[in-house]
């Protein structure tokens, strides 16, 4: 447990807190003096609509945000594939050689069927493909590490939509200690002091996350697609005239929530050390107010887990954005893929073969001319089966691949902070911990997602 007199004597000689107090009656948002980008759309929320008795049809075929998407140059590649191998399988129907083979009658068609020539030198036709040379060879492995993969994508989807939302949920607790903890007493001071205390802290939290939304995402993925920053680089080092992350426009903006001193405090840390920064003016301020509590022991260790918590919990972000899938594993994966996959048509093909191998079709009292194909399906041989498996396996291991980082701009994605009113983390908490002030009776109703109203 915290010392209450030891805090006392140090947060009150601690002059990083008391400028950040004194300071905060002349605080003017950088937005005032840099307004931020302009911001981008709002993130397309993809929906897979079960209800209706025709869901299984309409929902089956939609494009955007679905497997097609991710498959259609695999599935465009296979398909010219398809076609190639069947002209390679069947080139002999497209020689023309004399009909001098033996000859064979079909009872239920009436026709007779020669024996060509030619496929004495298709050797792929005539003699097939070595016994080893099957996709089955490689399909159970494969179906098994592409769950494997599967699996290890959603675990990722699945553990970074917790982290998040833990983040929030731990911003909101900190924001009902600081609100709703009971004062010392009801003095005009005390009073006036906590509030202060209170509105630096809400916006350092928001701060927080920012920073690290910054680290996870923006200095990985870039800024989001369609704002003003779109394909500018993340510069977050260097002389500050450089740096651009302050313009960042996704809500709440940055330069909402700091002013043209603190931008320079900042720029001079490094992107991945700013979180943990905010975290200790966080937790000083937390010092000072709890010098205005009833329970101040209580209370501070109450603020520390909490910071604490956010701060474990976003680690586990960057731990996931910076854990790649290792080299030799994911190349391993796509050559057996490419290999089943590509492999398929031409195990296929032999069923476009006419009905007798190497036979040509002419119909009773014809004459021989050569002029007619001798297979039934020769366009059509190994079509399907290669459009399912690319569908299939290329489906599972790029959906996978998405998941492998929850917190990009993809439209899978979580959405870390953008444009999207109440549904990006960033404006979940903002919007969390305003409400909690505002329930508690508090003066602060700075709303940091609006344009700020300063006007110099």
């Amino acid at each position: 447990m915290v010392d209450i007199l030891d805090a006392q004597a140090k947060y009150e000689t601690n002059p990083a807190v008391t400028k950040m107090i004194d300071d905060e009656a002349a605080w003017i948002p950088l937005a005032a003096r840099e307004p931020p980008a302009k911001a981008g759309p709002a993130k397309e929320e993809l929906v897979f609509n079960q209800d209706g008795n025709f869901a299984f049809v309409r929902e089956v075929f939609k494009f955007n945000g679905t497997v097609f998407a991710e498959v259609w140059p695999q599935l465009l590649c296979s398909l010219v594939w398809c076609g190639v191998v069947a002209v390679l399988y069947n080139i002999d129907e497209f020689a023309e050689y004399g009909l001098n083979g033996d000859v064979i009658y079909d009872d239920d068609k009436e026709e007779h069927w020669h024996i060509k020539h030619a496929s004495a030198w298709n050797y792929w036709k005539k003699n097939g493909l070595p016994a080893d040379v099957k996709p089955s060879v490689i399909k159970t492995l494969l179906g098994f590490l592409l769950v494997f993969k599967a699996v290890q994508g959603y675990g990722n989807f699945n553990e970074g939509r917790k982290q998040l939302g833990g983040i929030c949920n731990n911003a909101r607790e900190l924001a009902q200690a600081i609100y709703s903890s009971p004062l010392k007493d009801k003095s005009p001071e005390t009073m006036e002091r906590a509030e202060v205390l209170r509105k630096i802290i809400r916006r350092k939290l928001n701060l927080m996350y920012a920073f690290m939304r910054h680290v996870t995402r923006e200095s990985n993925e870039g800024f989001v697609p369609g704002c003003g920053l779109e394909g500018e680089d993340f510069v977050g080092a260097g002389p500050i005239e450089a740096q651009n992350w302050y313009k960042d426009p996704s809500k709440p903006a940055i330069a909402n929530l700091i002013s043209l001193a603190e931008r320079d405090v900042y720029a001079a840390k490094g992107v991945g050390v700013r979180p943990a920064a905010v975290q200790a003016e966080i937790n000083m301020l937390c010092g000072m107010l709890s010098l205005e509590m009833k329970y101040p022991n209580f209370f501070l260790n109450k603020c520390h887990l909490c910071t604490e918590g956010m701060m474990n919990l976003f680690k586990g972000t960057a731990r996931l954005v910076t854990t790649p899938v290792p080299m030799p594993y994911a190349h391993m994966l796509y050559m057996l893929n490419f290999i089943y996959c590509f492999l398929t048509p031409v195990d296929a093909v032999r069923y476009t073969a006419a009905p007798y191998p190497g036979a040509f079709r002419q119909k009773e009292g014809t004459e021989s001319s050569g002029d007619t194909g001798g297979s039934f399906f020769l366009w059509g041989s190994g079509w399907l089966s290669s459009a399912a498996v690319i569908i299939y396996c290329y489906g599972i291991l790029e959906i996978a691949a998405l998941m492998q980082n929850p917190f990009g701009h993809d439209a899978i994605d979580h959405d870390m902070g953008g444009s999207s009113p109440g549904k990006a983390f960033a404006v979940r908490l903002h919007n969390e911990t305003r409400i909690v002030g505002k329930a508690a009776g508090s003066n602060d109703g700075n709303d940091y997602t609006q344009p700020t109203q300063v006007v110099l």
